[in-house]
């Protein structure tokens, strides 16, 4: 095993958030916070007004000398420009992006001042600024899912020798290992952050070719707009359209949310499992946090449970939000051209939205799994609890096997044979192995040690254990961007 990974923090230790940079008061990370909100757009839209006099001036010095620009980048900060002021100027103006400019005007000489928002419209900084704040809080997200999946991989590793009983459509399948079902989860994990990988390389889209995407200003100012608008998001990072309307297709932003929920929905998998497994009717699972929570308000013996399944029922809603953002998303895809404020408003709430809840829910989970503990004898029992009757299917495959068998069966007799001999096995509470050695259809194929061991259910796993090893070394410390 390698070095135990530690859950991401939501605030680490030493910071502080206000209720009102986390949703509702209450979910949210520290890093998220740093990248979405009315503030953090006001910066991004201040650096990008700033990278693009930088990208003119270096181009064209003669229409911004490097004096100009460098001041204007300096001062494009919040450190320089009162967020207060901007607010003010907005309520005054009524325009956002005319609002930050002006804002920034007044911080600028004389020299300088003449090139603010130069051969720009407005969309030119509001849309590059979304990309940035996406392309950062992928970043986040994607570090928040690598601890979730590294996590998850830890405990199957941990959990490797432990007899567990798998389940299809609710009804006892066929034994594996415990560790076994958080693999699956770490895997489809890997999946999102492959997803995401490619959405952020691909689907971060700035602009800076003016109000219907034709370059105008640029070529009033006899600028190749199609090169500027080039240089400009290769500064920044970021991609353009060739041919972007007054924004680029709202379809690149719908991917995002389209990761966004994606990822939720493993995460609400992963969740609704660790909620099943701490149920009291399976119980192989115990919440072994060191801070102990309260389970209700109106029944004191819930304590037993060291709370209720918060942070797993917390997941499920968490994909249900995001279920809806991205449904709204993909109906902002429909845009008149050249532009309509159709999805404006409810993209600046639902990216601020997404990403914080998100990532609130991934950090709660990996913390809720580290701290998990399984009950081994528990595991045990479900596993017998079946009198060893889901052996069945091997039975029968020997049944079928001329290399195991002189007398091999075809598979429908060898499959109605077992399948009585095992409800006999169920119904009657016998051991299925004692059931088989009473029956000649059986005893004359196979030999008794044979019948012994090929009926142990707790020896009858499969490749679990393989395909634990297999995934750990496939997917644990697998950096994504």
């Amino acid at each position: 095993m390698p070095e135990e990974t530690l859950p991401k923090e939501r605030i680490p230790e030493g910071k502080s958030l206000r209720p009102d940079q986390l949703l509702g008061g209450r979910y949210g990370t520290y890093e998220m916070a740093e990248i979405w909100g009315p503030e953090q757009t006001f910066e991004y839209s201040l650096r990008v007004q700033g990278q693009a006099a930088a990208t003119l001036s270096r181009l064209h010095p003669d229409i911004i000398p490097n004096a100009a620009a460098k001041e204007i980048a300096e001062k494009a900060t919040l450190r320089s420009i009162s967020a207060e002021r901007i607010r003010e100027l907005e309520a005054k103006l009524g325009h956002d992006v005319i609002a930050i400019n002006n804002a920034l005007e007044e911080k600028l000489s004389s020299e300088a001042v003449i090139h603010v928002n130069k051969a720009r419209t407005s969309a030119d900084t509001t849309q590059s600024a979304r990309a940035l704040q996406i392309k950062n809080a992928l970043s986040i997200l994607a570090d928040s899912i690598e601890n979730l999946r590294d996590i998850t991989l830890e405990k199957a590793k941990s959990w490797r020798e432990i007899p567990h009983m798998d389940c299809t459509h609710l009804y006892d399948a066929l034994p594996t290992v415990a560790g076994r079902p958080f693999v699956h989860y770490a895997e489809m994990l890997n999946s999102d952050l492959e997803v995401l990988a490619f959405f952020y390389n691909y689907s971060i889209r700035g602009k800076w070719s003016d109000a219907t995407g034709n370059h105008h200003s640029a070529c009033a100012l006899n600028l190749n707009g199609i090169r500027l608008e080039e240089a400009y998001c290769k500064d920044l990072g970021i991609k353009h359209m060739i041919a972007a309307a007054q924004v680029p297709g709202l379809e690149f932003e719908a991917d995002i949310f389209y990761v966004l929920s994606r990822t939720a929905s493993t995460l609400d998998n992963l969740a609704r499992y660790i909620a099943w497994g701490r149920s009291d009717d399976v119980n192989i699972f115990v919440n072994q946090a060191p801070q102990k929570k309260k389970g209700s308000a109106a029944m004191p013996h819930k304590d037993i449970k060291n709370g209720n399944p918060t942070t797993e029922e917390q997941s499920v809603s968490i994909d249900n939000y995001s279920q809806g953002i991205m449904v709204t998303a993909l109906a902002n895809c429909e845009m008149p051209y050249a532009r309509s404020l159709y999805a404006s408003a409810n993209s600046r709430i639902n990216l601020e939205g997404g990403f914080k809840f998100l990532d609130h829910g991934v950090r709660s989970l990996a913390s809720t799994l580290y701290w998990l503990g399984l009950r081994e004898e528990r595991c045990k029992e479900r596993v017998l609890r079946s009198y060893g009757v889901v052996t069945a299917q091997q039975v029968m495959t020997y049944l079928t096997d001329q290399r195991r068998t002189s007398m091999p069966l075809p598979r429908s007799e060898a499959h109605d044979l077992t399948a009585r001999l095992a409800t006999h096995a169920y119904n009657e509470k016998i051991q299925f192995t004692q059931v088989l050695l009473e029956t000649p259809e059986i005893t004359d194929r196979l030999t008794p040690e044979t019948i012994r061991e090929i009926s142990d259910p707790l020896a009858y796993t499969g490749e679990s254990k393989s395909i634990i090893d297999d995934a750990f070394k496939e997917f644990h410390n697998k950096r994504t961007l």
